[in-house]
């Protein structure tokens, strides 16, 4: 079955899709286009902790592998 959301707010979609009477645990697939352009990449990365796991990853270089001209 095909559903079209249209203008429903990111965090009202969970509620959207459950007031359809698609079941929690119905696999889907979504396709996401936003209205506004405001969005980043950086900030899409950040909000969306996408680099997270890097914070538990060793540091593979140090100041000290900087080379000066």
């Amino acid at each position: 079955m095909r559903y079209v959301l249209e203008n429903i707010e990111a965090g009202n979609v969970p509620a959207e899709i459950q007031r359809r009477g698609i079941p929690a645990k119905q696999l889907v697939r979504v396709t996401l286009e936003t209205l506004e352009n405001d969005l980043s990449l950086s900030k899409l990365a950040e909000e969306g902790h996408a680099f997270d796991f890097l914070a538990d990853e060793p540091d593979l270089y140090s100041d000290a592998d900087i080379r000066h001209p």
